[in-house]
């Protein structure tokens, strides 16, 4: 059965889709290249992205109609973020001693199954704080997903699986399945909408979770189970322990460390607010979202497609900061064009499509670069509690909640205009470090 599934999928390889230009030869390599652990990991994860597209940029239009104010859109789930450290910590051991697929799996039902649940059937924003801690819980499928990501793959490709990951998750993007969900949402009304659009997405994560159940390979790393709970607490925090002190060992790791931890702050923000940045601040009309980020889709795919093929590994290491200056960019763009321009949606297109692009670049480059620095053996745990330590951090969204709601929506886009300076100024060293290391 492993055959067949095998040979399905090298047929499937010798019909790419990215055939057009100069850059088509090298992509279709990145795609023929991919291991069958990966492909399985990432094309599943479609199921999940093509509701995404469609919701994304109205969830925290929608938690503020079902009663949430502007502060609390952020409050809340950065408070529920507490949760973050534990799940990550079980998610990272369980991956070791039971294996990185029945982890990833155990944490995407409990996650997203309740999640697209609670929104689904939310009548207040009850639902909304139910629906986050369940999200809060998706931390424990870090570890799990990003090693099975990093698998097997030698870390010269592993900037193309990552650029992978990032073109097939914004297929349902350039699919215009964001425009269906503007469609929906003119049609049908803002909550019914919503709704609706809940109850599909909790269909499609079931379909994509008994995919990866029954087509992806069991991980091929594994450490002997403790005796009890108690051996597993003792065991795991020895084991984290010294994976990190190892870790952190390594040239520019705590800087890169700090580093990824601006970034994460800086989206995660930047995701709960740009929506009521752009239709209760700027005026723009709440269907064009949809436009506005079917084109940054095509941002980001035009920022992988033409960047990345062509890169080596040094050169890959060097793109380090670039995205912080697209970011710094988009903002400038809302900050000096923004208010009282005559066309509302040019200015969020161009700020949107540069955002967009700086944080394909970031997901792909960026982390890529960071799993490099990491021991295979090591990886799940280093991953598991640095994500845990940057989930804590995250607590202080909430900041940006007060600076929105509470100062002016503008001055929360200054401050994350500074962190995007210094976080330019940290990755510059990273690289540099980085860079005298490899031949």
């Amino acid at each position: 059965m492993e055959d067949i599934r095998e040979e399905g999928y090298e047929y499937l390889l010798r019909k790419p889709l990215f055939l057009l230009g100069k850059h088509g030869g090298k992509v279709r390599e990145m795609f023929a290249g991919l291991p069958f652990r990966q492909a399985v990991t990432i094309y599943a994860g479609v199921l999940w992205v093509i509701p995404i597209a469609m919701v994304q940029s109205y969830s925290s239009l929608y938690m503020v109609d079902l009663g949430f104010s502007e502060t609390e859109v952020s409050v809340y789930p950065s408070l529920a973020k507490a949760l973050g450290p534990i799940c990550l910590f079980f998610g990272g051991y369980l991956s070791d001693v039971w294996g990185r697929k029945k982890s990833l799996i155990l944490f995407d039902i409990i996650s997203w199954g309740g999640y697209c649940l609670c929104l689904a059937l939310a009548a207040n924003k009850w639902w909304c704080i139910a629906a986050t801690l369940f999200m809060a819980t998706n931390m424990g499928s870090t570890a799990p997903y990003q090693c099975l990501l990093a698998e097997g793959v030698k870390p010269p490709k592993r900037a193309s699986v990552y650029s992978v990951l990032q073109m097939v998750n914004l297929a349902p993007f350039l699919l215009f399945f964001p425009i269906l969900g503007g469609i929906w949402v003119d049609g049908r009304g803002r909550m019914a909408a919503n709704h609706e659009m809940y109850w599909l997405f909790t269909v499609l994560v079931a379909i994509g979770i008994g995919i990866r159940w029954k087509m992806l390979p069991e991980s091929e790393v594994f450490e002997e189970s403790p005796a009890s709970w108690f051996h597993i607490f003792r065991d795991g925090l020895r084991q984290y322990r010294g994976a990190l002190k190892q870790f952190f060992k390594k040239p520019a790791s705590v800087t890169f460390f700090f580093s990824k931890f601006l970034d994460e702050w800086m989206l995660y923000a930047w995701s709960i607010y740009y929506s009521l940045y752009f239709v209760n601040h700027l005026g723009l009309k709440d269907s064009n979202l949809s436009v506005v980020v079917l084109a940054s889709a095509y941002a980001a795919l035009l920022a992988v497609f033409l960047i990345i093929p062509n890169l080596s590994q040094k050169q890959v290491i060097g793109l380090l900061g670039v995205d912080q200056l697209l970011g710094l960019a988009a903002f400038a763009v809302l900050l000096f064009w923004g208010k009282g321009c005559g066309n509302v949606l040019l200015v969020c297109l161009l700020s949107y499509c540069l955002s967009a692009a700086g944080g394909s670049l970031y997901n792909s480059a960026g982390t890529a670069v960071w799993m490099n620095v990491m021991e295979e053996k090591q990886r799940a745990k280093v991953v598991a509690a640095s994500s845990a330590f940057i989930q804590i951090g995250l607590i202080t969204v909430s900041v940006a909640g007060l600076l929105y709601g509470h100062v002016s929506p503008e001055s929360l886009l200054w401050f994350m205009m500074g962190l995007r300076v210094l976080n330019f100024v940290l990755l510059r060293r990273v690289a540099k470090i980085l860079l005298a290391r490899v031949h």
